[in-house]
């Protein structure tokens, strides 16, 4: 649904150390109506900066900002706080607007596009939804950062004919053990089979520094991990007692999803969920080609989430008979996905968890 025509507004052009600002007003006359831009100006991204540019927009109240990165985001609090209503804008969305552009849409563009109502706003959550995303999504990019230190130490080992399963109990001991001089007599006997080359004097440093950064990392999941239980509101709790979610991924569900009111249906957060098929209509064919793209950490919980729920009693029959159907276990589990995306929206939206329909 397209936003509403306004009598003006203003645009911010937001990059790392420039804020760049246009006012402009709906102008309407007997041959035409059109928006005028009134005034341009430059500001440094600083406090300072910033309270320049609040004197600046003086009465205009209402206006746009493209979500750049990360540094729209003190801004929008900044002015959110003094009382203007700031629509975000998605940058994929400018693309639908405007076309695909090599240069970057400018301020100017942007805020005949918001007075004249041709773009949507984005979602922005605040306050425990907000806070709850921040958790999650560091928690995920820390996630991330194991798995990377943890390829890089199969990497080596692979590298020096070793067959050992380095992250369980044993094998991180062995993986110390090597990483400081080598095994036992007694040790090299019994992993015989599983034991390549002696390790160099760098392999062994790699080693070490991995090991300790594995450690320190997992550390760090774990503090994250407290904090996210220590503020889990109802609705999360409520979201863990559908088979397979377990509270992190409860927790990262219900951050994602943020205002439910926001969906037209829970085929609508199916969608941002990313488990929408794509449709093509041609004449009276129709095709499904891919996924529709939606919140790519949804996606990731969602998917994490149905592999675990496939086996458990409540939905192990209807994940078999897609299986059956499709041949494909991931086809399989990607529906399963978009089904616990709908129940997690009914959930959420009534406030309860009424069991598996």
């Amino acid at each position: 649904m397209e936003s509403e025509i306004k009598t003006r507004g203003f645009a911010i052009d937001v990059s790392r150390d420039k804020l760049t600002v246009v006012k402009a007003e709906l102008v309407t006359t007997q041959e035409k109506r059109g928006v005028e831009v009134n005034e341009v100006r430059e500001f440094k991204y600083d406090n300072e900066g910033i309270e320049e540019l609040i004197k600046f927009l003086g009465e205009y109240k209402e206006g746009i900002m493209e979500a750049t990165g990360p540094y729209f985001f003190y801004l929008h609090e900044r002015l959110t706080e003094k009382g203007f209503k700031v629509t975000v804008i998605n940058p994929l969305h400018l693309k639908e607007v405007f076309g695909k552009k090599t240069d970057k849409l400018d301020a100017q563009r942007l805020a005949k596009a918001f007075i004249l109502g041709a773009v949507k706003g984005s979602y922005i959550p605040t306050g425990e939804i907000r806070e709850l995303r921040e958790l999650t999504r560091y928690r995920e990019s820390l996630m991330r950062k194991i798995t990377q230190v943890k390829n890089e130490i199969r990497k080596f080992l692979e590298m020096a004919g070793y067959k050992i399963e380095p992250f369980d109990k044993r094998g991180m001991a062995l993986l110390e053990k090597l990483s400081r001089g080598g095994l036992s007599e007694e040790e090299k006997s019994e992993l015989k089979e599983k034991l390549g080359r002696s390790l160099n004097d760098a392999e062994k440093l790699a080693l070490k520094q991995l090991v300790e950064l594995l450690k320190s990392l997992e550390a760090m999941v774990k503090e994250v991990e407290d904090m996210i239980v220590s503020k889990i509101p109802q609705p999360v709790v409520e979201l863990s007692k559908i088979p397979g979610v377990g509270l992190i991924s409860a927790a990262t569900i219900y951050a994602e999803f943020g205002d439910v009111s926001r969906f037209s249906s829970s085929k609508a957060a199916r969608a941002y969920a990313g488990f929408a098929p794509r449709t093509k209509q041609s004449g009276e064919s129709e095709s499904h080609s891919g996924m529709i793209r939606g919140n790519k950490y949804l996606r990731r919980a969602f998917f994490l989430v149905a592999r675990v729920a496939r086996k458990s009693e409540r939905f192990k029959e209807y994940y078999d008979r897609l299986v059956s159907k499709w041949k494909s276990a991931i086809k399989a589990t990607c529906a399963l996905g978009g089904k616990l995306a709908c129940i997690c929206y009914h959930v959420i939206k009534d406030g309860v968890y009424k069991g598996v329909q």
